[in-house]
């Protein structure tokens, strides 16, 4: 196999959630194409001319209210096609087709249809009631058909991979039941196994590089931990997140200025931090009537920020002063073994889609800017959660079903 090239990869990981989230209901809402509001007009007594001219604006009316209905319908109908087609997050698809159904109303009725732009502070970014504004301006089914991608097994030792990455030519993967970071040459050979940091590992789950090469690892486990290590492994410091706000965070990236992002999935927000452990940036995932609880974050070089979620399974982008940009749904996933992320040197955007077996790029903003890859051999057999992306443009994603780490060879 060819040896691997060094390069920076977004981590893994996402714990089930408690309070708030834990105890959510979610109620979908009953929607019957029948029962809308009728928009008849009313004739009065206003005169032949003016009886006839009434007349006619209501025939008008009832036309444009029922090409409104048929619209409506189709609208409801192809959001039920991405529904069969997708197969993934149901609420979130479901909230899709609900928004469709709405838009020629909303539009007619509003003609202040774009959101005002948020303060550039991420700290002080509204959360406010996403509305059918989010809904109509935001949200970007995939409408594709799924490939399938060629893959080839690199290592088969491990219990629990979960977090992968790339660098200093080897391949960096933290496993979730042997509580250890192992090392990987390029040909998939285990270098060493590192189970402690300034104290033992308790559940490693995913690691990052910066370009420096060193190697960070983040154990979600008894409060949560982020350590630096070299190359080879060795400890180097911890980072002192403060007030536990690494406990249950599954999601690990370091940026070009060294910071150090989190997904901190209990907390429902991304933050960054330097390494004496301060924070630097927040940006929040607690949107009113949403249950988007991060699981991964993966910093681009234009400054914006991606985020991965469970619950309702999407991917959101943020700029750098946290304003929501856009938000793709992907298949349901659960928050411990949840979809991450990678980008690749182009600024492409991959994601793992740990239900369904494959992987997911985001190329632009367009529903034609998205392509989705499976394994072949079916989904039972792979859960795919970690992902980094090589210097040939190769995948390399872990698999926490079956204990093994996979070379994806996708198309450009």
């Amino acid at each position: 196999m060819e040896g691997f090239v060094g390069g920076e990869a977004a981590g893994q990981g996402a714990t089930p959630s408690q309070g708030k989230i834990a105890g959510q209901e979610t109620v979908q809402p009953d929607f019957d194409f029948d029962e809308l509001p009728s928009s008849e007009g009313e004739v009065g007594p206003v005169g032949a001319e003016g009886g006839r001219k009434r007349g006619e604006e209501a025939a008008l009316e009832g036309s444009e209210a029922e090409n409104r209905q048929a619209s409506i319908r189709e609208r409801a109908a192809s959001g039920l096609r991405v529904l069969a087609l997708w197969s993934g997050s149901p609420l979130l698809l479901l909230v899709i087709v609900l928004a469709a159904v709405a838009r020629d109303n909303y539009r007619t009725e509003s003609s202040q249809s774009e959101l005002a732009a948020p303060e550039r502070n991420s700290e002080a970014v509204s959360r406010e009631a996403l509305g059918q504004e989010f809904l109509l301006n935001y949200v970007i089914p995939f409408l594709g058909e799924e490939k399938v991608a060629e893959f080839e097994l690199v290592n088969d030792s491990f219990v629990l991979p979960r977090g992968v990455t790339v660098a200093n030519g080897n391949l960096y993967v933290v496993d979730a039941g042997r509580g250890t970071l192992v090392v990987l040459d390029g040909d998939g050979l285990e270098l060493s196994e590192i189970g402690q940091s300034d104290r033992p590992f308790v559940e490693p789950v995913d690691v990052a590089a910066d370009g420096a090469g060193n190697v960070y690892v983040l154990d979600a486990g008894d409060g949560g931990h982020v350590s630096v290590h070299s190359a080879a492994g060795e400890f180097l410091q911890a980072v002192p997140i403060p007030n536990n706000m690494a406990d249950r965070s599954r999601g690990l990236d370091v940026d070009g200025q060294g910071r150090i992002w989190l997904a901190m999935t209990p907390g429902l927000a991304v933050a960054a931090f330097d390494l004496s452990g301060q924070e630097l940036v927040r940006i929040s995932t607690d949107f009113e009537g949403t249950d988007l609880q991060p699981v991964d974050v993966a910093y681009k070089a234009d400054g914006s920020v991606y985020v991965s979620t469970a619950g309702m399974t999407s991917v959101l982008h943020f700029s750098a002063g946290g304003e929501l940009l856009n938000l793709w749904p992907l298949v349901t996933a659960n928050s411990v073994d949840g979809p991450h992320l990678a980008l690749d040197e182009e600024g492409s955007l991959y994601v793992t889609q740990p239900e369904q077996g494959g992987v997911f790029r985001i190329s632009g903003n367009r529903s034609e800017d998205l392509e989705a890859w499976v394994l072949p051999g079916g989904q039972a057999l792979r859960k795919l959660v970690g992902i980094a992306v090589s210097g040939d443009g190769d995948l390399l994603v872990s698999d926490s079903d079956n204990g093994n780490v996979y070379r994806l060879h996708v198309s450009p």
